[in-house]
């Protein structure tokens, strides 16, 4: 070959080289887009193809992350806690008044079944002594000592008829203008574990944090006590009440861990209640739905 010919091959070679150079960068970049669960976003890497023989073509890429799937969306809710029972001839008017408060953007009605009513003939499946005991403490919590149903306890500090309409709706009014809330972030992570993250805040007294599981809705045949013969429905019926740390005010994040109990009770969704000492005013809150998280 003459050595003109030579030096001519040898030059392409080097250009060659250059631009194989200047294109690996490109095969390198990112893609990003969005989780089928809506909303988050994930960062996967460009992965080489692998050859026939399964070996690694390469560098290996690094792994895919993901990043924490958010479960709440939406501002703090005002928290409205209903105390009844299936064996109480008042209550039924209060149950339908609760039905309808689910239908507020803004607001968690949460129904808890007290278990005092249960010697007069009817025993509340869904009565549970730690729901009458939540209610003794919000009346201590209040200088009182005595309870009754149907009772609503508005973000932890207005007591009201449940039944009486008017005095609920003054006490929305009231929770919206005077309490201060905050939100709670409540996270799955890649590792499947759910935590909920409270801000930093000046909530003066430490608050207890509390996770409640509830069903949306639920209907009883109620065959004797003062219902008997009625059909009862009931709404978001608490299963299971969880006390699962404190929140001082500094940024605090908490992992949330369901029992077997709790599970087995077939919720539909799970709420983070946060009150001062244990059951004063309300001053963090957040629902999500169960399915969503376990």
């Amino acid at each position: 070959m003459n050595s003109w010919a030579h030096k001519f091959l040898l030059a392409i070679g080097a250009v060659a080289l250059a631009l194989g150079a200047l294109a690996a960068p490109a095969a390198a970049q990112s893609l990003t887009g969005e989780t089928p669960s809506g909303g988050s976003s994930f960062t996967q890497p460009f992965a080489p193809s692998l050859p026939s023989d399964g070996s690694a073509a390469g560098t290996p890429a690094p792994a895919t992350t993901y990043a924490p799937v958010v479960l709440t969306t939406m501002p703090a809710p005002i928290v409205v806690e209903l105390f009844t029972s299936e064996g109480c001839s008042s209550c039924p008017p209060a149950d339908a008044l609760l039905g309808e408060l689910m239908q507020r953007q803004y607001v968690l009605p949460l129904s808890f079944h007290v278990d005092y009513w249960d010697y007069i003939g009817w025993k509340d499946r869904f009565g549970d002594a730690k729901f009458t005991r939540r209610q003794y403490a919000y009346a201590a919590a209040q200088g009182s000592s005595m309870v009754y149903t149907p009772q609503m306890i508005v973000a932890g500090a207005i007591d009201v008829v449940g039944s009486d309409r008017q005095a609920v709706e003054k006490a929305l009014k009231q929770a919206y203008t005077r309490n201060a809330m905050y939100r709670v972030h409540v996270m799955r992570e890649d590792d499947g574990k759910v935590v909920a993250q409270f801000p930093e805040a000046p909530i003066g007294v430490p608050a207890t944090i509390w996770l409640v599981t509830y069903q949306k809705t639920a209907e009883s045949h109620v065959k004797s006590g003062e219902n008997a013969g009625k059909k009862l429905l009931t709404y978001n019926v608490v299963r299971s009440l969880q006390k699962i740390g404190m929140w001082t005010g500094a940024a605090t994040e908490i992992e949330l861990k369901l029992d077997e109990q709790a599970k087995a009770a077939g919720p539909d969704a799970c709420a983070i209640i946060a009150n001062q000492a244990e059951h004063g005013p309300i001053v963090a809150a957040a629902g999500f739905r169960f399915e969503n998280a376990w």
